[in-house]
């Protein structure tokens, strides 16, 4: 079971793959967050967990700098996340795109740590 891909496993639950399809798609298209700025947080969740090469990210622009910060503290150092650094998301993006973010990487987290189980990584 484990060696399938999380989206072979998700059609085998056609109403998961449902919801799953439509919580990624909101959280695309939440006209808070700049698409390059989740690309990016997301692809840094994925090499603190292992799964993509760990290619140095250069943020493009300081709310990008911010984003990235959260996303490289989500996955295991989450208590380390001060509220200065919260707080300076929460300015660059205001108050739901910061919410949106938030969410947006702890999804990513939970994401990377399926894909980690159904490959036996953990």
């Amino acid at each position: 079971m484990f060696d399938r891909s999380f989206d072979e496993l998700l059609k085998q639950r056609p109403e998961l793959q449902e919801k799953y399809g439509a919580f990624l798609e909101a959280v695309n298209e939440n006209g808070r967050i700049p698409h390059a700025v989740l690309a990016a947080c997301q692809s840094r969740v994925r090499q603190v967990h292992g799964l993509e090469a760990d290619n140095q990210l250069k943020p493009s622009s300081e709310a990008e700098r911010l984003a990235l910060v959260v996303a490289e503290k989500m996955p295991f150092h989450h208590h380390d996340l001060r509220d200065d650094e919260v707080r300076d998301v929460k300015e660059a993006f205001g108050d739901g795109g910061c919410v949106a973010l938030l969410t947006a990487i702890a999804f990513f987290d939970a994401a990377c740590r399926l894909e980690l189980t159904f490959k036996g990584g953990i």
